[in-house]
């Protein structure tokens, strides 16, 4: 740890003022979601968020940067069923009810939070500015809190921090992971309980019968890139809970910014494409980041379990260990055999009153509170 520190702070609107090198050096390179990924959100024309960085320097030099952005958010999002329903009925009279702009700490599409702090600065003193600034920047675009989101186990120190300085924490949308041990996708099937083997087994052997589907790998999407983003906007239609909208520039620069890292697999049918995954494949890990289906061919051809048979299979051949497959829809990913990887959200209101109130409050609203199998799962 050093032992001067003359820190100070600045705040970028866009990545491009950050060196690749030092966004390395604190990341670390093995991040998956990391420069090229933020650039890709940056270029894409997400009107939804307001992109920026916060960068701190001691003595000059560069030892961390905070990705964060300012964004409305609808506590529909977290809520599902009936109550969702009402909330989005009272919406189309009163459009800010349960809707609040807020500043999030981190990256609009993260798996998790991530923050690039050198190893050898202080971390209180990183975040006593960091927390201060943000602030001061809330104030001053008049956002109702500061959000630290999608934390996991390995921010307890950041998680320690935020308690002491009266952040109220809840629980959000876990992840989930499959660890892979097979040896094959026979083998991985093999492993599963008897009755999700048996129903796995049935619903390939009916898409097999039904039609013969190719499975493409690619990184050029030019020549599909409409079809993909169609199939995007079904799944997006579909989705319960929605946080984002991506434009069709996401997913033609993701590939130009991320070179062997993003890949889609293209389900073609003949010769038509009706589905797509989009994968972040990185070491031993690849990340499920977006999907979509044929609406009128999804459930007759199974393609829900026919791609990520595919995505698996893949895995498998390419010694990949971890296989992300992302929030919500956790009936068929638990039963699969992923598990669930808490993830969590600390928040501060620049109201005090609200502070007073927001424990009762986010009690009420956790993700587990609406979703059956986390409830089973006494998540």
């Amino acid at each position: 740890m050093r032992a001067e520190s003359n820190l100070s702070f600045l705040v970028s609107h866009s990545i491009k003022d950050i060196p690749e090198a030092d966004w390395n050096r604190l990341f670390g390179e093995n991040i998956i979601e990391g420069f090229g990924y933020h650039k890709t959100l940056e270029d894409s024309n997400l009107k939804e968020f307001s992109l920026r960085y916060l960068l701190a320097r001691n003595n000059g030099t560069l030892v961390a940067i905070i990705p964060f952005f300012i964004s409305d958010f609808s506590f529909t999002t977290l809520i599902q069923g009936k109550l969702q329903k009402l909330i989005f009925a009272i919406q189309k009279v009163f459009p800010r009810f349960l809707r609040f702009k807020l500043l999030f700490a981190g990256s609009p599409t993260g798996e998790e939070l991530y923050v690039g702090i050198d190893k050898n600065e202080n971390l209180e003193n990183i975040l006593n500015g960091a927390t201060h600034i943000l602030k001061l920047i809330g104030k001053k675009e008049k956002t109702a809190a500061t959000l630290f989101f999608n934390l996991s186990e390995k921010h307890k120190d950041i998680t320690r921090y935020l308690n002491k300085q009266s952040f109220t924490g809840m629980k959000s949308f876990p992840n989930t992971v499959l660890e892979i041990s097979a040896a094959s996708l026979d083998d991985y099937i093999n492993q599963l309980g008897k009755s999700t083997r048996k129903s796995l087994r049935k619903k390939l052997r009916d898409t097999q019968n039904s039609t013969q589907l190719r499975t493409q790998v690619t990184e050029d999407i030019s020549a599909v890139k409409d079809r993909i983003y169609e199939l995007y906007l079904n799944n997006l239609t579909d989705s319960e809970v929605s946080f984002e909208i991506l434009t069709p520039e996401f997913f033609t620069n993701v590939a130009k910014y991320m070179p062997g890292i993003a890949k889609y697999f293209l389900t073609w049918d003949n010769g038509n494409i009706i589905a797509f995954n989009l994968l972040f494949i990185k070491g031993d890990t690849a990340i499920d980041k977006f999907i979509g289906f044929d609406k009128e061919l999804s459930h007759k051809y199974n393609l829900y379990y026919a791609t990520f048979s595919h995505n698996l299979d893949y895995c498998i051949k390419n010694k990949i260990k971890f296989y992300q497959l992302g929030v919500t829809d956790y009936e068929p990913k638990t039963r699969l055999g992923a598990q669930i990887i808490p993830l969590y959200v600390y928040t501060k209101f620049m109201n005090p009153l609200l502070n007073f109130v927001a424990k009762p409050i986010i009690s009420l609203i956790q993700p587990a509170n609406f979703d059956p199998v986390l409830k089973a799962l006494k998540y």
